[in-house]
């Protein structure tokens, strides 16, 4: 397979941003690069529509037929290219013949021509004869996909296009789930392993409870990496988020991500206030993560990357009527899940536990809290670990 060279596009202007219907319109001048529009919950309206699931996604609409300004300086939403730089990123040469998979709950029909479109307005080549790099099938592997949700399609728009923001080399796959249920989370992934998948990301969560254990094994398919949101808030009543607190699953927690041309690096960044962190109630720590606030409980996150509403990311998506943003902490997983596919690292080796070992490649965190813990490294961030970014976020592909 042939590798791809390509180089991303990028202006200033002045934007326009509302959030997704039924939500409260919203507007922000040019002057007011410095505090891009808000964005939110990207859920459906229905509960059944919902299920056990726990939906971490935020969307806003924005340029419509246009792609969003880049920012040169400052917040705003953030390219695939500015994701590259910011993160040390060789994603024009390496990705050849790995592969990411996305894992969604029902049907998004428009999701090629959403991850053609954004691919077209970030330089990436296109997924074409020539480059076959896009598949969409179902959780047992066939063509015939489930039923249609525009709330849940969101997911699928932005798990994709961060992957390839991060990895445009990579082939895509898109796994769609026939419902929200980790149940149904868990076929799917076992799906995406069987494909050969080098990195797994499922872009929603359910929350711990007694007997999940049952299911961690379809979590767990080295030399396949499976990454996961880490969830949203400080402690979330002492449960954390599935598959995230399964200790063969990479916890990926949301940081604010802005240009800061007075840094040695280029960029700021720091945690997000909204990501997740806290203790598993019923998951073991795994040998690789060391003894902190938990004690002998898994914590959570281990890696982080954007995922904070005040920097978020640009995406296009039709049930945002075009082109938007998006933020929280599955666009961070989705992101993560790409670093994995650019690394093409075939180990048998956990991931948790080459990660944790591999600090130096790390942008280390040490600025910013999610919640109220005494200052705690659980809820602060801190050099080494800490909850909120685990061992900190890519400063290139050596830890993955």
């Amino acid at each position: 397979m042939r590798t791809h060279r390509w180089t991303t596009l990028g202006g200033v202007a002045a934007m326009l941003l509302t959030t997704i219907a039924p939500l409260t319109l919203l507007t922000t001048s040019a002057a007011a690069t410095a505090a891009p529009p808000a964005t939110s919950a990207a859920c459906p309206r229905d509960a059944e529509d919902t299920g056990p699931a726990t939906c971490l996604l935020r969307a806003g609409r924005g340029g419509g037929d246009q792609p969003l300004p880049r920012v040169t300086a400052g917040r705003g939403p953030l390219t695939a290219g500015d994701l590259q730089e910011a993160y040390r990123l060789p994603a024009d040469w390496l990705g050849g013949g790995q592969s990411v998979a996305v894992v969604t709950p029902y049907d998004n029909p428009a999701a090629g021509d959403e991850l053609a479109e954004y691919r077209k307005a970030n330089g990436m080549p296109p997924c074409d004869a020539d480059f076959p790099c896009f598949k969409k099938i179902n959780q047992r592997g066939g063509d015939t996909p489930p039923a249609p949700s525009p709330a849940w399609a969101v997911h699928s728009s932005v798990g994709l296009q961060l992957a390839a923001a991060a990895c445009p080399n990579c082939k895509l796959l898109l796994v769609q789930a026939d419902d929200p249920s980790l149940a149904s989370m868990a076929a799917a992934v076992d799906q995406a392993a069987a494909q050969g998948a080098t990195a797994v990301v499922p872009m929603w969560g359910v929350t711990e409870y007694d007997g999940q254990n049952a299911l961690a094994a379809h979590f767990d398919h080295a030399p396949t990496t499976v990454v996961a949101p880490s969830g949203q808030g400080f402690n979330n009543g002492g449960r954390q988020i599935l598959p995230t607190a399964y200790p063969s699953v990479i916890a990926v927690g949301g940081t604010q991500l802005y240009r800061d041309p007075a840094t040695t690096r280029g960029w700021n960044e720091s945690v997000w206030r909204d990501t997740a962190s806290g203790c598993s109630m019923y998951v073991t720590r795994p040998a690789w993560q060391p003894a902190g606030a938990c004690g002998s409980r898994r914590t959570v996150a281990d890696v982080a990357a954007v995922g904070s509403a005040d920097t978020p990311v640009q995406v296009y998506s039709t049930s945002l009527g075009g082109w938007g943003t998006a933020a929280g902490t599955p666009v961070a997983a989705a992101f993560i899940a790409g670093v994995y596919g650019l690394a093409g690292t075939d180990s048998a080796t956990p991931a948790g536990k080459r990660l944790y070992a591999s600090a130096q490649y790390l942008n280390d965190i040490t600025a910013g809290s999610n919640g109220a813990c005494g200052g705690g490294k659980i809820c602060t961030a801190a050099r080494g670990y800490d909850g909120p970014s685990g061992m900190g976020t890519p400063n290139g592909t050596g830890a993955f």
